[in-house]
């Protein structure tokens, strides 16, 4: 069953509508080119007798609520509460946590500065082909609210995801990028893949967007690996249909309740990739299928019942599964 209809417009968030800078809902294609593959049903589909949920969405939920201002960190000696990533200080607070937890976990990390902000890096080096990277990507900046599917639960579950990477060995590099000012025209990924000095040993990005809402309970949710407007229309980015049939096929041969929704757009980090050739997908909610979060830039994207864990756990578990494969 394909939907493709302009009338998918009507349920847009109408808080969202007066936002200026990179707003989904401002790209009419994205919801034009919108598809179901197959009918969507919320019958739970029966899971292979050896599959186990790996992931800790406890020590999600623990940490989204430290990104999101409702617990404390401690920094350098002193309790911060960081309550939005708009400003240089909520910014600053952000990479500081996120530097602290990937530390934890045996990451290299570091920062990539450019003009109006700085990118954040954690890297875990290949065994046998290091100088081989594939890349898992956020936006750490929000619109000047708590942000929290928008963009915690991309950066939060990228961390709930190295959690596991942290545990094994892979021989390819994986480099966890949180990408400044991507709110306001992807400044922080341009200048980034801008200074990449060997474009061609990025294997890909897979970048986390909002993915916590759920609201017809159906499982279903993008997997973009197709543009509408910047790259010249509305078509496939070919070399990046590798990383798309490798998360389809985690989410097949694990049994997740899932459904991969078709739309096109460029309007998130991962289109910084694609300007410059190298392989990019984007994982998000179904947005573009009129089941977008009605927080999306607005003060009510907090951590609350409208986030739905389990769902985020499945989209979680076929990326822990997609980023193995590819690292191995």
């Amino acid at each position: 069953m394909k939907l493709k209809s302009a009338l998918l417009l009507l349920a847009l968030p109408l808080a969202a509508l007066a936002h200026d800078g990179m707003d989904w809902n401002d790209d009419t294609m994205g919801f034009l080119s919108y598809e179901y593959p197959t009918a969507v049903t919320n019958k739970r589909m029966s899971l292979p007798r050896d599959f186990s949920a790996r992931l800790d969405m406890e020590f999600f939920r623990a940490k989204l609520a430290t990104l999101t201002g409702v617990t404390p960190v401690v920094i350098n000696g002193r309790e911060v509460k960081i309550a939005e990533r708009k400003s240089t200080q909520g910014l600053d607070a952000t990479r500081e946590f996120l530097k602290q937890e990937y530390e934890k976990l045996g990451f290299k990390v570091s920062y990539a500065p450019f003009g109006g902000g700085s990118n954040f890096i954690a890297e875990k080096a290949g065994t046998t082909n290091p100088e081989k990277v594939l890349i898992l990507s956020s936006h750490i900046d929000s619109v000047g609210n708590a942000g929290a599917n928008d963009d915690g639960s991309g950066t939060i579950g990228l961390l709930t995801v190295a959690k596991i990477l942290s545990t094994k060995n892979y021989a390819k590099s994986i480099r966890v990028l949180g990408f400044d000012r991507e709110e306001v025209g992807l400044k922080g990924s341009d200048a980034y893949v801008a200074t990449l000095p060997n474009k061609s040993d990025i294997v890909g990005d897979i970048h986390f967007e909002m993915m916590g809402y759920n609201g017809r309970k159906d499982g279903a949710f993008h997997v973009i690996d197709c543009n509408s407007g910047i790259l010249g229309g509305n078509k496939p980015i070919e070399n990046s249909l590798f990383l798309s049939k490798e998360m389809k096929d985690s989410i097949s041969s694990l049994g997740l309740n899932l459904t991969v929704t078709k739309a096109c757009t460029d309007r998130s980090d991962h289109a910084s990739f694609w300007k410059n050739k190298i392989p990019a997908i984007v994982i998000s909610e179904n947005f573009f299928g009129g089941d977008g979060d009605p927080c999306y830039h607005a003060k009510c994207d907090i951590q609350d019942e409208r986030l739905d864990y389990d769902y985020m756990g499945n989209i979680l578990e076929a990326l822990l599964d997609t980023t193995e494969k590819i690292a191995k």
